[in-house]
């Protein structure tokens, strides 16, 4: 990688300034200092709340960058751009769900203030084919009208496919593009550059407008000898430098990690000596999304006289897709869907390629590592390469997972033991060699947790040329840009939520029903049901209690009893002092003494309904 940098610096990056400060540099830190205007325009009624409908955003004079999910995590990448009445959208992606999210499938960003101003959205232009970029598109075109979509070749047909599960791919407006691509939406010159990444054809974005100029670099990284894709185009990103920035959007995911990022080819070599001396089934688990890595697979696979079997809905559509468009080439017959014959040859003779690197819950290589896989059963002999390294916030699902494949008598390969794996997310020096090709007026961290990105302008501001404007920005702010009042953060704050996807429902899953989940995951349901006359509120029996994981067996019977009498004791207490008590008051208050009598007894919080029928 020092040979890149040498031959960039030499051909694209002769007046890069040097890494060193000079002892008359001036020190400056991280900061977001909103900056008075001293003759703020007046604002009709109509148009001072955020919110206000059919209004020019930038009084057709200001660039408006907007996030609105991907700078306070690591996924759900989507940032809106606005100058005068016209809307850019850049990426449209989801995030999984943690841990701490009972059953919730994905998240997927909050575009309600993209909604109200859905006329005046122009397109979405797509970084790259991730989920984290694309994965909330079947959800983002319905709310803003169809806008149309512009990727590259690979992301539009990952995007037709995505559209395809939800009958959204007839209606949608897909356009193609490649870096040469240069046209307008409304004000707004779009042009772009290619970079690489863990994916082919990923692009970075130049956007111009009478107000400024913005470029956003998608996920990238510089390899000068990726797996199926060619270089990044270092002098037609040194070209958009020179012709002025005003602010540059980076990737921060890995921004605190030192040196440059590992090339593809270099995971490829360890892949190919596991693949030629692994004796029994190998099963690969590794993103479908990966069209270079897993080309590399196949060709070994041919090489060393394997079957290539698939396992995962994903994996055979991404690489029918990428067979569909040339990215794929295998001799035929190699590649196959899972089968019989995945039990039947001989075992030297096999690769299983999979999805599950993630240790999501449904996907082919948990259901493997469980014994539940329809058609794979693991046994002895077996080796599982697990070629990712964990989403945070995943990590214990991936390790739960390697202790069920070792159960099940496989050997498992992580990038802990050797090299599987590597990261499409440029490290320092790559991150340092784009500022200095792009040189900025102002740098703003984006993609990644608040430490990251703080991180991130910390290192950078070692580095840079005296008066940079680092600037943190987090979801829902907002950064304005004007030939008038330069680069500053807005005190405006736009509405930027997370959206709970869980099965079919849409936005109908809060922080209440997280609650509700956890607290009955925890400690149980209690149920307490009355039936009692109308008029004179007496009860005609004792309650009864229904539980479920609330009592272990031994302790069922006396706790039930005695949940029993304070039920009854607290619906005769409250009814006699009020006959009229409406439901909802009785109910919450018999809640309430249930659940201090619970708490006291057992030390315990279920979840407490009670059911009142009267007669």
């Amino acid at each position: 990688m020092k040979k890149l940098t040498n031959w960039v610096k030499k051909n694209v990056a002769e007046d890069a300034p040097k890494e060193e400060k000079t002892k008359h540099q001036k020190d400056f830190h991280v900061k977001n200092r909103p900056v008075k205007n001293r003759h703020p325009r007046k604002l009709k009624k109509e148009e001072s709340h955020p919110k206000a409908k059919g209004k020019s955003f930038g009084g057709g004079k200001r660039m408006r960058i907007v996030p609105l999910g991907g700078l306070e995590e690591v996924g759900k990448n989507i940032m809106a751009v606005e100058y005068g009445n016209d809307i850019v959208i850049i990426d449209a992606g989801m995030s999984f769900a943690g841990p701490d999210m009972l059953g919730v499938d994905y998240i997927v960003p909050d575009v309600s203030y993209l909604k109200e101003r859905k006329k005046h959205v122009k397109g979405i232009l797509i970084t790259h084919g991730h989920l984290d970029h694309i994965g909330a598109i079947q959800h983002v075109l319905p709310e803003l009208g169809n806008p149309p979509v512009y990727g590259t070749k690979l992301t539009c047909g990952l995007i037709r496919n995505r559209l395809a599960e939800f009958g959204l791919d007839k209606t949608a407006k897909i356009h193609e593009i490649t870096e040469e691509s240069k046209f307008k939406l409304g004000e707004f010159q779009c042009e772009f550059f290619h970079v690489n990444h863990s994916i082919p054809e990923p692009v970075g974005i130049y956007l111009k407008t009478p107000a400024g100029s913005i470029v956003h670099t998608g996920d990238f990284k510089f390899d000068f000898d990726p797996a199926i894709d060619k270089p990044a185009n270092f002098q037609r990103i040194a070209e958009i430098g020179r012709e002025g920035v005003d602010v540059l959007l980076i990737d921060s995911t890995n921004a605190l990690r030192p040196g440059y990022c590992k090339s593809e080819r270099e995971v490829a070599d360890n892949l190919e000596n596991i693949i030629a001396k692994t004796k029994g089934r190998l099963i690969i688990a590794a993103f479908s999304s990966l069209v270079g890595r897993v080309d590399q697979i196949i060709e070994y696979a041919a090489k060393h006289n394997r079957k290539v079997f698939l396992s995962g809905r994903s994996m055979i559509n991404n690489v029918e897709l990428s067979q569909q468009l040339g990215y794929i080439n295998p001799p035929k017959g190699l590649v196959r869907k899972m089968g019989p014959q995945v039990n039947s040859l001989p075992p030297n003779q096999v690769i299983v390629l999979t999805t599950g690197a993630q240790g999501e819950a449904m996907s082919a290589l948990t259901r493997m590592s469980i014994g539940e896989h329809r058609q794979m059963k693991l046994r002895e002999g077996d080796t599982v390469v697990i070629s990712a390294s964990p989403i945070p916030g995943n990590e214990l699902a991936v390790v739960n997972v390697i202790n069920n494949l070792y159960e099940q008598g496989a050997k498992v390969i992580t990038n802990g033991d050797m090299d599987v794996h590597v990261s499409g997310h440029a490290h320092q020096e790559e991150l340092k060699l784009m500022y200095n090709l792009i040189k900025p007026k102002c740098y703003v961290p984006v993609h990644g947790e608040i430490y990251m990105r703080i991180g991130h302008g910390e290192m950078i501001k070692k580095i840079a040329e005296p008066g940079l404007n680092i600037t943190i920005l987090n979801n829902g702010d907002v950064l304005d840009i004007s030939k008038k009042n330069g680069i500053r953060k807005s005190k405006e704050k736009i509405p930027a939520n997370d959206i709970l996807i869980d099965g079919l429902g849409f936005g109908d899953i809060g922080s209440k029903v997280i609650h509700d989940r956890k607290q009955m995951s925890e400690d149980g349901i209690v149920m307490v049901l009355f039936k009692a006359y109308d008029k004179s509120k007496n009860l005609i029996n004792e309650p009864d209690i229904i539980s479920r994981g609330f009592l272990y067996l031994k302790e069922s019977k006396e706790i039930s009893q005695e949940t029993k009498m304070v039920a009854k004791k607290a619906f005769e207490q409250i009814t006699a002092k009020d006959q009229n008590i409406g439901l909802k008051d009785l109910k919450l208050e018999i809640e309430r003494r249930l659940a201090q009598f619970i708490r006291k007894r057992l030390g315990r919080e279920p979840m407490i309904i009670p059911i009142i029928h009267y007669v």
